[in-house]
């Protein structure tokens, strides 16, 4: 069999809390390298949102295919789903090939699960050679970065493969792949928006793996970002862009040359980045605001000192104090990550958190993320602290500790809209009391109602008003909050998948207050209820699909 008669079936497995506006970029870069060693590539995102596909639909739609090789992408949080697919495609005759970050920390995991081989770390310096080990072509020992079981039945370690050295050698993602219907509206502004320009990172945060990517930061080229955003305006139109990186400041030269190329050109392009507290100033901030910069995502976790020590946080709750409000000085909207429920604190610790949420709600937007409860991922120091104590060893193989999206018919009102991603708070890791789980509501509840504050001040009262009366009445009997809250539940999830159909705005790109920065050498000034008019709705921020959380 020549290798254009080779088909290949990328999947990313039926996940109960995820939802995807994009087409994950691990995916798009496994594809981009398979079709130019001549494969027939075919991917299939069963959390599309336009899209889901459960799996028993996945097997059929495996079997009417026939694909020679399956490539499925592990991420811990769904690999219950994944094995199960797994074990139910084998009789389709393709071979299984597991990879991602949950399959890079536990590589034997899957081969005990249905698949056939595992790819470690960075697939695309391996995948080309793992496929053509996975058919016979090659010995499997042959292929660095693999894992696999040898005829004895025995679990072979290959020699690891290096990270790729020169990201700028690898191909642009297969965007021209994707099949927009399955991701959104026709004007869905995210659907390319995605870009990556680095890889690792040296932190050593404790509730964070960051397995697949190492600890070594690694860049693209100047150069190399700016023209992959011209060409994706070029081919799709995507004027706003999200990278995807860690913390994309931490090479500075690398960040001004990138900036100031956009500005040269006048490109007119708008951006998010993601990066930490302590790799910004006034000088680069303002910058990034005249490059287009509208939103920057900070890793804030705590507002507890001894907290932020124990995880090993680069920044200061000080440090937060000076550098959010300058960022919404300079026209960026700032959006806060935090995670609380970390195993030492009690409701008191959590109050300086609070306290710096309090101090910082004029400027910026909270993101009450499924991870802002803490979840222990394997080989987190937070997971291999704390497992034995607490039993939750090996969790994500138990259904018993799940965190599935909250339906209606088990969770009340207030928990289906404010962990509407997930109910961590379900899987209990940590025994949290009674006064614990009641101070993380309140933390979510100041998040929300921050989030909201330029909302109408009825509206925004009665809704408050509402989830306290929900979490009352669960509290004395859920079966009278279930009958009170039913029907507006069922109306209010309704709306939400009324509007999920509808047409979205694509992102402004602010070119007039740029532009204005440009010829005055000064930030662009815009309101405080949001950089460029995006909704400033926690629900409805988005977030690059990254997994900075495994």
């Amino acid at each position: 069999m020549s290798v254009q008669a080779v088909k290949i079936l990328l999947v990313y497995p039926p996940s109960r809390t995820q939802s995807h506006r994009g087409c994950p970029m691990g995916m798009l870069m496994l594809a981009a390298v398979l079709e130019k060693a001549g494969y027939q590539v075919h991917l299939l995102d069963a959390n599309a949102a336009n899209h889901r596909l459960t799996t028993e639909e996945i097997v059929q739609i495996a079997t009417a295919m026939r694909p020679d090789v399956i490539g499925m992408t592990l991420v811990t949080p769904l690999v219950r789903e994944a094995y199960r697919l797994a074990s139910a495609l084998r009789p389709c005759g393709a071979k299984l090939l597991a990879g991602g970050p949950h399959a890079t920390l536990l590589p034997d995991e899957p081969l005990q699960n249905g698949f056939d081989a595992v790819v470690v770390g960075e697939g695309e310096l391996t995948i080309v050679e793992a496929i053509e080990a996975a058919l016979g072509r090659r010995p499997m020992a042959s292929v660095p970065g693999l894992v696999y079981r040898g005829q004895d039945g025995c679990i072979q370690r290959n020699a690891p493969r290096p990270p790729v050295a020169d990201l700028d050698s690898l191909p642009a993602p297969a965007r021209h792949l994707v099949k927009p219907a399955d991701f959104g509206p026709p004007d869905n502004a995210d659907l390319h928006a995605h870009i990556f320009t680095s890889r690792g990172c040296p932190g050593r945060c404790a509730y964070c793996a960051g397995a697949l990517f190492g600890k070594q930061f690694r860049f693209r080229s100047a150069d190399s970002v700016v023209d992959e955003m011209i060409a994706i305006y070029r081919d799709y139109g995507t004027r706003h862009f999200y990278f995807v990186d860690d913390a994309m400041t931490m090479d500075r030269p690398r960040t001004e040359r990138i900036c100031r190329r956009l500005i040269d050109e006048q490109l007119g392009f708008t951006w998010n980045m993601m990066t930490r507290i302590d790799a910004v100033d006034e000088e680069l901030l303002a910058l990034v605001a005249r490059a287009g910069c509208v939103q920057i995502d900070y890793g804030i976790e705590s507002g507890n000192p001894d907290t932020l020590k124990r995880i090993h946080k680069p920044h200061t709750a000080e440090m937060v104090r000076r550098v959010v409000p300058l960022t919404r000085r300079y026209n960026i909207r700032p959006v806060g990550f935090f995670i609380l429920g970390f195993p030492w604190e009690d409701p008191h610790a959590t109050d300086a958190t609070l306290q710096l949420m309090r101090d910082l709600s004029p400027y910026i937007v909270f993101h009450p993320a499924i991870a802002a409860i803490l979840i222990p991922f394997p080989g987190t120091e937070i997971y291999d602290r704390y497992k034995d104590e607490y039993g939750f060893a090996r969790w994500w193989t138990s259904d018993d500790r799940t965190y599935d999206a909250p339906q209606m018919d088990t969770h009340p009102f207030y928990q289906t809209f404010m962990y509407r991603m997930g109910v961590v708070l379900d899987a209990d890791f940590f025994h949290y009391t009674r006064d614990r789980k009641a101070k993380i509501y309140e933390v979510f509840r100041f998040m929300y109602a921050s989030n909201w504050r330029h909302r109408n001040y009825f509206l925004r009262t009665a809704a408050l008003l509402t989830l306290d009366l929900s979490r009352k009445l669960d509290a004395v009997s859920p079966r009278l909050e279930h009958a009170l809250f039913k029907i507006p539940l069922k109306l209010w999830q309704t709306i939400g998948r009324l509007r999920a159909t509808e047409p979205r705005e694509s992102r402004p790109t602010l070119q007039p207050a740029v532009e204005t920065a440009r010829t005055a050498n000064r930030p662009p000034v815009c309101g405080m209820s949001g950089c460029g008019g995006i909704p400033l709705s926690a629900p409805e921020i988005y977030v690059a699909d990254t997994e900075v959380h495994n």
